[in-house]
């Protein structure tokens, strides 16, 4: 191929509209503003077998390990988590082996998964899609988490979460609203811990189910999440880019997102998270400095401009 043919890579993921999806529908419509590169995204089945014959790809790019090429094409597998079951296991070692480069977004999970040769390319973030919140000084504060209610550990987080907020809630003199986003098949118990816990008078929360997060962004004070199992929330990166200031719990890699103290708080136990909230309820500046900060690492790490560069170096040395 010339050095100025387009080429054609098939972005192939699931066909629910998860984090897995929209990593693929962000890398698609990116690759699409390149001069080199075309891309098309593949999530149903029927596209998915036939996509190999009406769409003339050079190189495939998925997150199914089942992924395959008839005639031969170069393979990315990108893993985007923790991988659930012996016999997604099982495929997902046959995906790691049969592919040309694996790829997966933080050191962390890199380790995790024991896959030595793992390129690290973290999620990025499309701020267009996020505007910087103004900050506001009031007598109240509207505290967002938005989370997943799918796997158990997650759903823990937030009951936890719940105790720490309705705990803050008793000593404070301030109302404090709590907005829970989020959606799956364990909210409803979720909601029916949390419903019998005693709620200080001065606490009011909200559950918004499957809902868009972003709507929330704009008169959110602070961002607060809350899990036992995790690679690199999108949720926190979110919130990052519209410049809240983030605190959440020690997991997954969200050390390689946040430098604690610097652009949000990354909480070691019950008592440093409560402590953490408090700083910031009880700091306007510091609410404002954090936010910014917040909002600049993810303009100079994580957003597109940063993070598709290093996918075309791998799709050019495979091409």
């Amino acid at each position: 191929m010339g050095d100025l043919q387009v080429k054609n890579i098939s972005i192939v993921t699931p066909h629910i509209k998860g984090g897995p999806w929209q990593w693929g529908r962000d890398l698609f419509l990116e690759l699409n503003k390149t001069e080199k590169f075309k891309a098309r995204h593949i999530f149903s089945i029927k596209d998915k077998l036939l996509s190999q014959f009406i769409f003339k790809t050079a190189l495939i790019h998925t997150t199914n390990p089942l992924a395959f090429s008839f005639f031969l094409k170069p393979i990315i597998l990108t893993i985007h988590g923790k991988i659930h079951g012996s016999i997604w296991k099982a495929l997902y070692w046959f995906g790691v082996y049969r592919a040309n480069i694996v790829t997966v977004p933080s050191e962390f999970l890199r380790k995790s998964l024991g896959i030595e040769r793992a390129i690290v390319i973290p999620n990025a973030i499309n701020l267009s899609e996020f505007s910087e919140v103004d900050p506001t000084e009031r007598d109240f504060f509207n505290v967002l988490t938005v989370t997943k209610f799918w796997f158990p550990d997650k759903a823990r987080g937030l009951f936890e979460l719940a105790q720490l907020i309705f705990n803050l809630a008793r000593d404070f003199d301030k109302r404090i609203n709590w907005r829970i986003v989020g959606y799956g098949p364990l909210l409803e118990d979720v909601k029916n811990s949390v419903v019998s816990l005693e709620r200080p008078r001065n606490l009011t929360v909200q559950w918004f189910g499957q809902d868009i997060p972003k709507k929330y962004f704009s008169d959110t004070d602070i961002f607060a999440y809350f899990s036992h199992e995790d690679n690199m929330p999108i949720s926190i990166m979110e919130a990052m880019a519209s410049g809240l200031p983030v605190v959440t719990n020690k997991v997954g890699a969200v050390s390689e997102i946040i430098s604690n103290n610097k652009d949000g708080f990354i909480s070691l136990n019950h008592q440093d998270y409560q402590g953490n909230l408090l700083r910031l309820m009880n700091d306007f500046e510091l609410r404002k400095r954090i936010g910014r900060a917040a909002r600049d690492k993810i303009i100079n790490k994580f957003s597109w401009e940063t993070i598709l560069p290093k996918w075309l170096e791998l799709y050019r040395k495979l091409l």
